[in-house]
């Protein structure tokens, strides 16, 4: 029986690029066999547009008029049914209320679109609420493209989850494994080793290179087969690739059309993430089908 809550808030941006979180609830209700998923549409008008807009209406006719524009914007995504409760709140930044909505009500996470689309170049990938959510993560937050269309998802396609063996990545396989049972969907966990040519291409000859490559190759299945059978995890497909993991997930998502991907995140600071790159940041920036960010317990 699933542990997971069953309940999700969907983060409501009136914007034409906001759809995408609503047709992922619409697709997670239609697609999940154990109990009919609870969504909660919020909508957080921000305390600076809010100051800019009371000079010229009264608080109660902008509060109306975005409940309105609210409603409508489930009902073009065709989530009338799916999304039954919706509230319109007042806070200092959006991506706090929508937290603060998470806790009271019990959800089991967040769901927001992404500004950019599966396809293109554009400098704006995740949007101000989407950023600020992945780096603050008190709990699983999804991320979901504007164009994304659940009708195009197979009925066999997979849950793909990043891995890197460590211990921030525990939380997300054994999510990822549970939401997989609960859709009744192939659960394919991913560790990316890297490659030779990342350290040695222009001084170690090209035969070593492919020996040293097998050596990685064979360590890290062996590596990933005991993590997995130490987490007790049974049925999953397990998938070692060489390369960068943010572009190996990503292949393996595209080559089996993946429904949603799932990684953990090891919560950097600012300053790391000056440093350091943001998995779950990249991939909720890139990917072609959501992603859900998992962050281990504070």
């Amino acid at each position: 029986m699933s542990t997971l809550a069953n309940r999700w808030i969907v983060g409501l941006d009136l914007r034409p690029t906001g759809q995408g979180a609503l047709r992922f609830a619409r697709w997670l209700a239609g697609a999940n066999r154990e109990g009919q998923p609870t969504f909660v549409g919020v909508h957080v008008l921000e305390e600076e547009h809010l100051r800019a807009a009371l000079r010229y209406h009264h608080l109660e006719e902008l509060v109306t008029g975005a409940r309105e524009q609210a409603e409508m914007v489930v009902e073009n995504a065709l989530a009338t049914d799916v999304v039954k409760e919706l509230h319109v709140v007042q806070g200092l930044h959006a991506e706090q209320s929508l937290e603060a909505a998470r806790v009271y009500h019990h959800a089991e996470g967040l769901v927001v679109g992404r500004q950019a689309p599966r396809e293109g170049h554009h400098l704006l990938r995740l949007g101000k609420v989407a950023r600020r959510l992945l780096r603050r993560l008190d709990g699983p937050v999804v991320v979901v493209p504007p164009d994304w269309e659940p009708e195009a998802v197979l009925d066999e396609a997979p849950i793909v989850c990043a891995t890197n063996l460590g211990d921030a990545a525990v939380p997300a396989a054994r999510y990822g494994a549970e939401l997989a049972m609960r859709l009744g969907r192939t659960f394919v966990l991913v560790h990316a080793v890297p490659v030779p040519e990342d350290y040695g291409a222009h001084y170690i000859p090209a035969a070593t290179r492919q020996k040293i490559a097998g050596e990685r190759q064979a360590d890290g299945e062996r590596e990933l087969a005991s993590w997995v059978g130490e987490l007790g995890i049974t049925g999953a497909q397990q998938q070692v690739r060489q390369g960068h993991v943010t572009e190996q997930v990503l292949a393996v998502a595209r080559e089996t059309k993946a429904a949603m991907i799932i990684t953990g995140s090891r919560r950097l600071s600012s300053m790391e993430r000056l440093l350091l790159t943001s998995v779950g940041s990249e991939l909720a920036a890139t990917s072609p089908c959501p992603v859900a960010v998992v962050p281990p317990p504070r």
